[in-house]
């Protein structure tokens, strides 16, 4: 995402989408009531004929929808503004937002919360594409804001088919995972799992990409229980340290230890961390971005506890619905608390 503009006294930041991720931070961030400007195109009546026109509207914003992995954030509301001649005022429309177009949202006022989210998202530019592999199988997953995409699952020949089979399945993830590279175009690259299959798939992915960075660490499998293993390694963080999705998962082990060895260090559920918050003692909260995703009063009262919690040196990590950790942060509440000192 690029900010082109933020006009502090209109309240309007203009953006260029460049991501998926792009549209899910969009998706969080506006609210009913918001009004955004965009170019869309609409059904007009031209005589007996009706054609599809394009042209530039403002919305006021009743609803988003989004959907995980696309590449579309569809924008509902009510038409404020559009070409006097076309009569579509006060009616119904969407806006369909794709990659690389512009939009402007405005707001009664942009809370710290959401304009940080929005120029964090600005500074991201790097992606990783993460692949397991052993003799029997592989996997290839990247990690995106919105939670993990895995885009290969597959199993591999068995070793005893054919003599030279080691080098013939590492050369087909290799091929697989090149292809990724080319689509994503990530940079870098890691491979882990549990024996040496790793080290013979390594060689032929330098083979055969000559300028991307390779990492290398060892697994315990080459599933989805091993992804959720190594999300959680130091490794992700010296490759990409801004994913919230690996830090999220290490934050909430930590918060699951402490929650068995010192609980009083950890507390859940909206009154309980707001109270924390009021005290200064929130270290670290998690929440699940249904909390955010909604248009009620409650969003409104985690708005402001966000936003308290960045004025006191707080770190807040949203986890989204493809995390590995999101349902059981569900089950706790969808918010807690990780303190910094114990609390009645």
């Amino acid at each position: 995402m690029r900010i082109l503009e933020f006009d502090e006294k209109r309240q309007a930041a203009k953006l260029h989408i460049e991501s998926e991720d792009d549209l899910w931070i969009l998706h969080l961030i506006l609210e009913k009531g918001d009004k955004v400007v965009a170019k869309t195109t609409r059904d007009i009546g031209l005589g007996k004929e009706s054609r599809r026109i394009p042209m530039t509207i403002v919305l006021k914003v009743d609803y988003t929808e989004f959907q995980e992995f696309t590449n579309r954030l569809r924008i509902h509301g009510i038409i404020e503004d559009a070409p006097e001649r076309f009569g579509i005022r006060g009616a119904h429309h969407t806006i369909n937002l794709d990659i690389g177009d512009e939009i402007i949202i405005i707001k009664q006022q942009w809370n710290k919360y959401a304009l940080d989210k929005l120029k964090k998202q600005a500074d991201k530019r790097s992606k990783i594409i993460i692949a397991l592999v052993d003799f029997d199988e592989y996997l290839i997953a990247i990690p995106f804001e919105q939670g993990i995409k895995i885009l290969s699952e597959k199993s591999l020949r068995s070793l005893n088919e054919e003599e030279g089979i080691i080098e013939q399945n590492a050369l087909e993830v290799a091929t697989e995972l090149a292809e990724y590279v080319k689509q994503y175009n990530p940079d870098a690259i890691l491979l882990a799992g549990p024996g040496f299959f790793k080290e013979e798939v390594a060689k032929k992915v330098n083979n055969i990409l000559k300028n991307k960075k390779v990492y290398i660490d060892s697994v315990s499998s080459a599933t989805r229980a091993g992804l959720h293993e190594i999300l959680k390694r130091d490794i992700i963080d010296k490759i990409m340290s801004d994913y919230e999705i690996a830090i999220g998962a290490k934050k909430m082990e930590k918060a699951m230890e402490l929650l068995a060895k010192q609980p009083e260090l950890v507390t859940y559920g909206l009154e309980q961390v707001k109270n924390a918050v009021e005290m200064g003692a929130v270290e670290t909260v998690l929440l699940i971005e249904d909390l955010l995703s909604s248009n009620n009063q409650e969003r409104l009262a985690i708005e402001r506890i966000l936003e308290d919690i960045e004025n006191k040196r707080g770190e807040i990590i949203l986890v989204p619905k493809e995390s590995p950790i999101y349902f059981e942060l569900k089950n706790l509440t969808g918010i807690l608390a990780i303190l910094r000192f114990r609390i009645n």
